[in-house]
């Protein structure tokens, strides 16, 4: 049988190479193939092609990229063969390589366009974005209805900023897959987030939740834009809703916090951060928030102690001495009101030996007039925040 076997042509190892080929017998395709060069001096019927076909679906891609490699030599402008080792190349994440090789390959022709988006594919991996959407658009010139292709290009103007842009792009694929695709709507919505138009956010996301089962992050998302749009109430009731299946409720606590705190709903403000403090007594922020809603709330013993606490834990942080020092300020303490404001400006890097010299901004001024006030005899400047 081996006798036989031996007495083929190379044409005939081939074509039982072939037939084995087509039936996913990659190992018996190869041996064929490899017995067929041995006996040939030139590259007949892309034999070195047919080998490095063989090696990549046996996922030997050293070898296929060394039988690819071969088969360019003998057909140097063959530009299936530049893609095919440029997957080689992609698959084991030589990602400039396979650049390299999609870019040969399309400059022999660009009509395949499938090869220019492989090619930004590679370029967006590694963060060129700007050569991934030059070749996203070359493609997009011979499939202009490419749904993937499109969301690609929405995705890279996103990489890029152009959040109006990534937005035609996403509003295309909506169109398209006759709005079946919902995360599209979740990307489209917060494309216009990024652009602070929230209303029209808050409409995609609502879109997603029509067409699958709530997520909590959705419902996170929904009520950032309320609290961007000052419309707290609207906002916990989704955060409320976030609770639901949420990993991270407390990123929703502090949320809800927040926006209670700017309703003037203190107590229910202070009972977010309580939950966050029992939850991570160690976190000395979550003291510094509670304890600015005790000062507004008027219960300055809670706040001084609560802002105590943050610096004990933090003795960095400037809030907690800025507002400590309001309280002491207002309670008529200004020894110790001048030296937390002190303190707090030398956190923002304020020398008060050399004034002249300094440039105070918003955050700064505020500290130092309270503390001009408090050497003059006059009451802290009013609190608006």
């Amino acid at each position: 049988m081996l006798r036989n076997l031996f007495r083929k042509s190379p044409e005939q190892l081939i074509e039982l190479g072939d037939e084995e080929f087509q039936k996913r017998n990659y190992k018996n395709a190869l041996s064929k193939y490899l017995d067929a060069l041995e006996r040939v001096e030139k590259d007949i019927f892309g034999l070195n092609e047919k080998i490095g076909d063989c090696y990549f679906q046996l996922e030997e891609f050293d070898k296929a990229i060394k039988s690819y490699t071969r088969a360019i030599r003998f057909n140097p402008n063959n530009q299936y063969l530049y893609d095919k080792r440029g997957n080689c190349y992609s698959v084991k994440k030589d990602i400039l390589k396979a650049i390299a090789d999609y870019g040969k390959a399309i400059s022999i022709s660009e009509k395949d366009f499938y090869i220019s988006i492989k090619k930004g594919d590679c370029e967006y991996q590694i963060g060129y974005f700007e050569d991934a959407l030059e070749d996203y658009l070359r493609a997009l010139k011979y499939d202009k209805e490419n749904v993937q292709l499109l969301e690609n290009i929405g995705n890279t103007y996103i990489q890029l900023k152009e959040y109006r842009l990534a937005i035609v792009y996403y509003q295309k694929v909506q169109k398209l897959s006759n709005n079946s695709n919902s995360y599209i709507y979740d990307k489209t919505g917060d494309a216009f987030r990024e652009l602070g138009e929230c209303e029209e956010a808050i409409q995609q996301y609502e879109e997603v939740l029509k067409r699958e089962k709530p997520k909590s992050y959705l419902f996170d998302k929904i009520g950032d834009c309320y609290q961007q749009l000052e419309r707290y109430d609207k906002a916990i009731e989704y955060y409320e809703h976030a609770l639901h299946g949420s990993e991270n409720v407390e990123y929703l606590y502090d949320k809800m916090g927040l926006a209670y705190y700017k309703l003037g709903k203190y107590k229910e403000a202070i009972n977010q951060y309580t939950k966050l403090i029992q939850m991570f007594s160690d976190t000395f922020y979550f003291y510094t928030k509670r304890g600015r809603v005790y000062q507004k709330d008027g219960s300055y013993q809670n706040a001084i102690a609560d802002f105590n606490k943050a610096i004990g834990l933090n003795p960095n942080d400037y809030y907690a001495f800025r507002r400590r020092g309001e309280i002491y300020h207002k309670l008529g303490n200004c020894d110790k009101a001048m030296s937390d404001y002190k303190k707090a400006l030398q956190l923002l890097g304020i020398n008060l030996e050399d004034m002249k010299n300094v440039k105070l901004d918003d955050k700064s001024s505020e500290v130092y007039q309270n503390l001009k006030n408090c050497i003059n005899g006059l009451p802290p400047e009013k609190d608006e925040k």
